[in-house]
């Protein structure tokens, strides 16, 4: 066999030497390499999986999160992931998406970019770098970052959130200087691969200076937490729906099967996915403390948010929640059919709707779908919305309670507004009793209930209950007379073996399993314990007080 080998290889050279000529001079602008394509060309599939992975992340941490539920099923992914249960398979995607179809392509665009003084370019990548590598720290606790682009290296080192931290807000500092840049004559224009912003140059500033802003929020555990930073960043970043960064997807056609091109949480969620009673508790203010009085008025998200299946009479039912601390998780609720030939629901539990929309051939609505999953949804990856919350929590710590009501209420209104609410009916809502209307009775749970709603399937909805300690004393313990998340509580079929106390809630996804097979060495070096059960309990470096 070695004989063989020498003998096609020196075959290979002469070949080669014979046709180095036109070997040298020809790339193949279907086949990608480090010259080919160019970066408006690569800039849209980078785009495209980073939307891929991070919604996919979303999926994963609202099921943790107890604003989706599933189906009963002792082994479907989903339903373990609300017993707090991650393994290797379910942490999977969002690391693949990321590393493999997304973070690879980004230095070779930047290179490309900079041969061409297309600075604009330069500017996105690094701030998809940045974005890519922070939510995953935030999701993984550590991951490689130094050495996984070197081709020498096969097993490339772990590094800590801490230092990926390190490595990000500098980088997005820089990714805002390449932007304010004025591009060379011959680079292509921004809006040319821009499928989020459509090349408008200060949108992508202002989402470096929202992710900045989102980044350094999630330090208020750390003596570096630094309040007055998080504002100045806010001040630069998105303030309007116009302003957000919101990937819109596109359903190729009003009746296609084919789902290449719908929205990521039509494709994540499916007829085993429901929604949960805390998601509607928090949705129509049923939780201690929520604001109330005389003139209460329902949130006009709740229709859009919850989904409603259609009476034998036409009328609209609205799903009821799944009630975590309940025993009805232990073996349900139990998927539904629908009979066509009788005109009902049969064979499960039906007062739980399925999430995503349908309609039976008799033309009877059998879920209405949510505003998040259906086929042409968009995708909500840095809001205007979230900066209010993020400046109301601020505003809150600093004692600066009008400015924190004002910017709460400034949360809601550009929530609502993204969901396209009538404008009468948003000020309508914010003026009720429904929501808090003195700056004095303003707590944080208020904004980060409302703030919860307004990150649905994001998985910053998770990183804001670990960094908060979800409604937890300061003994670990649940308590809803200090606690933030109130009615979040230990699930009635929690997995023991990963948190075997009272005082043990998730804090971290387990490791993706390509890491587990091929890269344990280091994985173990990094993290001792990733093969132990209570290794998702531990929590990652911001979650930790000093």
């Amino acid at each position: 066999m070695r004989k063989i080998l020498y003998i096609v290889a020196a075959s290979a050279t002469l070949m080669l030497g014979a046709c180095n000529k036109w070997l040298d001079i020809n790339d193949n602008p279907n086949s990608a390499n480090s010259s080919v394509p160019l970066p408006e060309q690569r800039l849209p599939p980078i785009l495209a999986q980073f939307a891929d992975g991070y919604e996919s992340a979303g999926t994963r941490a609202v099921h943790v999160t107890h604003q989706l539920a599933n189906v009963y099923s002792a082994t479907a992914r989903n339903y373990l992931l609300t017993r707090w249960y991650s393994d290797a398979a379910a942490a999977n995607w969002p690391w693949q998406a990321w590393y493999v179809n997304t973070a690879v392509n980004i230095q070779p665009m930047i290179d490309k970019a900079e041969e061409l003084g297309a600075y604009h370019y330069i500017g996105v990548g690094k701030i998809m770098k940045a974005w890519g590598f922070g939510y995953l720290a935030d999701f993984y606790g550590l991951l490689p970052y130094q050495e996984f682009d070197n081709p020498d290296i096969i097993t490339p080192a772990f590094d800590d959130a801490e230092y990926i931290y390190g490595q990000i807000i500098p980088l997005l500092d820089e990714a805002i200087v390449d932007l304010q840049k004025n591009q060379e004559p011959a680079a292509p224009a921004l809006a040319l691969g821009d499928t989020y912003n459509a090349g408008k140059v200060e949108n992508w500033i202002k989402l470096a200076y929202g992710l900045k802003a989102r980044f350094l929020s999630h330090l208020n555990k750390k003596s570096i937490y630094n309040e007055d930073a998080i504002l100045a960043a806010l001040a630069n970043a998105p303030q309007t729906v116009e302003e957000s960064t919101i990937f819109q997807y596109v359903d190729q056609t009003e009746t296609t099967a084919s789902t290449v091109q719908s929205a990521l949480q039509y494709v994540n969620t499916s007829a085993s996915t429901r929604v949960s009673k805390l998601y509607i508790d928090y949705i129509l203010n049923r939780y201690t403390g929520a604001p109330t009085g005389s003139q209460n008025m329902q949130d006009p998200r709740f229709t859009l948010l919850v989904p409603h299946s259609q009476e034998p009479d036409g009328s609209m039912r609205p799903s009821i929640g799944v009630d975590f601390s309940s025993d009805v998780v232990l073996n349900g609720p139990r998927a539904y059919s629908y009979s066509a030939a009788t005109n009902s629901f049969i064979n499960g539990d039906t007062a739980y709707v399925q999430l995503r929309e349908a309609v039976a051939n008799n033309g009877r609505i059998l879920s209405t779908g949510t505003w998040y999953n259906h086929k042409d949804s968009k995708g909500l990856l840095l809001t205007a919305a979230e900066m209010k919350f993020i400046e109301a929590e601020i505003r809150l710590r600093k004692g600066e309670s009008g400015l924190a009501l004002a910017a709460y209420k400034g949360g809601i209104r550009v929530h609502m507004q993204i969901m396209e609410i009538a404008p009468a009916a948003i000020e309508n809502f914010l003026n009720s009793t429904s929501v808090v209307q003195i700056a004095s009775a303003l707590t944080l749970s208020h904004v980060m209930i409302q703030k919860y709603i307004a990150l649905s399937y994001s998985p910053e909805q998770w990183v804001d209950m670990r960094r908060l300690d979800y409604c937890l004393d300061a003994s670990g313990n649940y308590n809803e007379a200090t606690g933030v998340y109130k009615g979040y509580q230990r699930p009635r079929h929690v997995y023991a073996d990963s948190y075997p106390s009272a005082t043990s809630w998730p804090r971290r996804f387990a490791m993706a399993s390509y890491e587990v097979n091929f890269n344990s060495g280091q994985l173990r070096l990094a993290a001792p314990t990733y093969d132990l059960p209570t290794y998702i309990s531990e929590p990652i470096w911001w979650d930790i007080a000093n």
